[in-house]
């Protein structure tokens, strides 16, 4: 319905325009931080949910092809002097290529053995990274500040930051839609129920797998450069398949395979990692993750589709769809036809 549709871009509008004037009232470079974080979090679970949520391919080393690309942002800027920018694209390619080749054997796998076969490429890569001595080896690399400069994407303030986070959090978004919602979504999401049945109507399972693959790693790449000028500072933990899992989590909380439902479970999850960091790990070691996994394995058991699954079979729903059709009526003359 096109009115529908009306009143939820306006209310999406409002919503991003409030997002975005957000710096203008709060200052305390903490609470910032913890949005960027948010944003770039979101980014990379949006980036995962192509390959984890639309195809089915749960993987746990996406962390290991966001570290690759913050290195080629970190080698090339500290080398070669070439913008994070350019870098961004380099990285895409560079890494989405290379995974995609990379697991393309592995592309008759799934289940857990597909889970573990990433693992295995992010360990892989960290172990490189810690002995390779070109790239500071355990220690790491170092991007210096150099001033505020756009071309460098580095600040002293976070608030440029969260600006460019919130942008890539947004076309990462589209992105996702526009793929939802194209004729490679349907592809990824009858690979994803049934790879024989996908065969059966002329689907090419490893095809789609390729293509699938090279989106979510180059898009998490991205996200890697960003990373690394952001924080000015990457080493090989960053490829732990454990920092995988904070971008699996709020896919899992928000609903796997729903666009929406991995940005929202992401603005949940950040948040609240955050604060019960901030208000248990002081109390006892630890204790803000037994409550974080705690909270992870209530909504598993008893709501395995997520939030976005939830509401998209509750009463709510229809509640919100009624009360939206009786606005946009009001505002734009149009009634719902359904």
């Amino acid at each position: 319905m096109k009115g529908k549709m009306s009143i939820r871009y306006i209310l999406v509008a409002l919503l991003l325009l409030i997002v975005a004037l957000v710096p203008l009232v709060i200052d305390t470079p903490y609470i910032l931080g913890i949005f960027v974080t948010t944003f770039y979090v979101a980014c990379c679970t949006l980036a995962w949910s192509v390959l984890g949520g639309l195809t089915g391919q749960i993987s746990l080393g996406h962390a290991g092809f966001m570290g690759i690309g913050a290195y080629i942002a970190a080698i090339l800027m500290n080398n070669a002097g070439i913008s994070p920018w350019i870098s961004m694209i380099i990285a895409f390619f560079v890494v989405g290529l290379l995974a995609a080749v990379l697991l393309s054997p592995c592309f008759v796998l799934s289940g857990a053995y597909f889970t573990l076969v990433t693992i295995a490429f992010a360990e892989a890569f960290r172990n490189l990274f810690t002995n390779w001595s070109y790239v500071g080896s355990g220690q790491g690399i170092l991007i210096p500040m150099k001033g505020n400069s756009l071309y460098i994407m580095r600040w002293v303030s976070k608030v440029p930051y969260y600006y460019i986070s919130l942008i890539m959090l947004v076309i990462f978004f589209l992105v996702l839609k526009k793929i939802d919602r194209s004729k490679l979504g349907y592809a990824l999401k009858t690979i994803r129920e049934d790879e024989d049945t996908a065969n059966a109507v002329g689907i090419n399972p490893f095809k789609y797998k390729f293509i699938a693959t090279f989106i979510s790693t180059g898009m998490i790449a991205i996200v890697g450069v960003f990373y690394a000028n952001y924080i000015g500072y990457i080493n090989p933990d960053i490829l732990k398949h454990s920092q995988s899992l904070t971008y699996v989590l709020p896919a899992i909380i928000g609903g796997i395979g729903s666009v929406t439902g991995s940005l929202l479970g992401a603005v949940i999850a950040t948040p609240l990692s955050e604060f019960l960091n901030a208000s248990l790990s002081g109390i006892a070691g630890g204790l803000n993750l037994v409550v974080y996994a705690a909270i992870v394995i209530l909504i598993v058991l008893f709501q395995p589709s997520g939030i976005m699954g939830w509401y998209d079979h509750s009463k709510v729903r229809k509640a919100v769809n009624s009360k939206l059709d009786a606005i946009d009526s009001r505002l734009f003359g149009r009634k719902d036809e359904g």
